[in-house]
């Protein structure tokens, strides 16, 4: 596989297991639940059903912004290396 295609698979499957910590995260960060524990977020995100609110969105742009940053950092690690004679 290419750059593109190894960086996307792998930044996609780094957020598939992140992503509900992260809704909890936000929801804290929010201010909107003032006293309530992580783990009564983490309750609380099950329960409604926003565990993976927004993630095919979240992959998708993962997806691309990974894979490229991973294809231009391949293209100039090459290019410096025919710069400075290296193999």
């Amino acid at each position: 596989l290419s750059p593109f295609f190894t960086a996307g698979i792998c930044s996609n499957l780094a957020w598939l297991t992140v992503w509900p910590f992260d809704v909890v995260k936000t929801k804290k960060q929010s201010g909107k639940f003032e006293g309530r524990s992580v783990m009564w977020l983490l309750r609380d995100t099950v329960r409604t059903g926003d565990m993976y609110r927004g993630l095919s969105v979240g992959l998708v742009r993962s997806f691309f912004a990974n894979g490229i940053s991973m294809e231009v950092y391949t293209r100039v690690e090459k290019e410096l290396k025919i710069v400075f004679n290296e193999r």
